[in-house]
């Protein structure tokens, strides 16, 4: 399997997995799976995400948006580590230790997303569209993160947020595999 190949794979992953296993096995599903065991999946599964970040930024080779792209990279990593805790909380049944670190490590993944993303635009490594499709998710998603304050009455504003993540990784991962060398 070529390193595309790879790389797509992994963002379709990214972009699937957290769907299947919070909606569709986890508490907030079907129930098979205990928090717990949930959280502990999505953090295994959404690591893919970061791996198909960084393959992409590999791929680029030094082009005009390579280092947009590869500070971008940093900055999600980062965020992720920090999300990984968060979650983490969430798993131990820690929930507001959780709450205190999400708001900031989650938008600052995303806040790294708009960074890749505008290195994908500037490089026309991705479709322009696809590219502008990642800007605006992302953006949406660190206002809506780092910003509103979630109560009952603002959750909605999460799920075109995460359906949005989900149709922007797998379309990455879509023209990923199909691009040519």
């Amino acid at each position: 399997m070529s390193s595309k190949t790879v790389n797509g794979v992994l963002f379709i992953i990214a972009g699937l997995a957290p769907l299947l296993i919070y909606l569709g096995l986890g508490p907030d599903g079907t129930g098979i799976l205990d928090v717990n065991l949930t959280e502990k999946l999505a953090i295994w599964f959404t690591l893919s995400t970061p791996i198909a970040l960084m393959m992409t930024v590999d791929a680029m080779k030094g082009g005009s948006g390579h280092g947009y792209a590869k500070a971008g990279f940093v900055i999600v990593v980062i965020g992720w580590a920090g999300g990984i805790v968060s979650d983490a909380f969430n798993s131990a049944e820690m929930t507001a230790n959780a709450d205190a670190i999400a708001p900031a490590v989650w938008s600052s993944m995303a806040l790294g997303l708009v960074v890749t993303g505008i290195g994908y635009y500037i490089q026309k490594f991705f479709p322009i569209w696809l590219s502008g499709l990642m800007l605006v998710v992302s953006i949406f998603a660190f206002i809506v993160l780092g910003f509103v304050e979630e109560t009952p009455s603002t959750e909605i504003l999460l799920y075109p947020l995460w359906l949005g993540f989900s149709l922007t990784l797998v379309l990455l991962g879509t023209f990923t595999i199909r691009r040519k060398n």
